[in-house]
């Protein structure tokens, strides 16, 4: 797995013809959408990447499953990228899993998000009523972008 080391930054413009007064939209909160092995990556990378994030999913054991893993791999991180440094280390993990939150409420945590990750099942009709859904409450700069 990746790790980036600069803030995730896109370009918006609300009209095609008008890429030169695009601007640019530093993201520093990221909420993902699915708790499985990639919805936690992505969480994981987010975090370590100094985002505050939100992993959200339908159950709490799946969430609670999903942040054990995430503490396990960055564990395994901490041990490569630290190993002269073991307290150091365990400052990195503790500080990555603290600016992870998670959530099984999908429509009351986008509202106040710069960025919607969706990791659920490879299934069209699902993604598609998730994002209907969540249309009615994310945020307007999210909306049109």
């Amino acid at each position: 797995m990746a790790f980036v080391t600069r803030q995730f930054m896109r370009s918006v413009s609300s009209s095609s013809t008008a890429s030169a007064s695009a601007k640019k939209i530093i993201v520093k909160h990221v909420t993902v959408i699915g708790g499985g092995l990639m919805g936690a990556g992505i969480a994981q990378v987010a975090a370590a990447t100094g985002h505050t994030v939100v992993l959200v999913d339908q159950t709490e054991d799946i969430l609670a499953k999903s942040k054990k893993g995430i503490e396990e791999s960055l564990r395994k991180v901490a041990k490569k990228k630290f190993a002269e440094n073991l307290k150091a280390g365990d400052e990195f993990v503790e500080k990555t899993l603290s600016t992870i939150a998670t959530s099984t409420d999908a429509a009351s945590v986008v509202h106040s998000t710069d960025l919607v990750v969706e990791a659920i099942v490879e299934n069209l009709k699902v993604k598609n009523e998730l994002f209907k859904r969540l249309d009615k409450f994310a945020a307007e700069s999210l909306k049109h972008q």
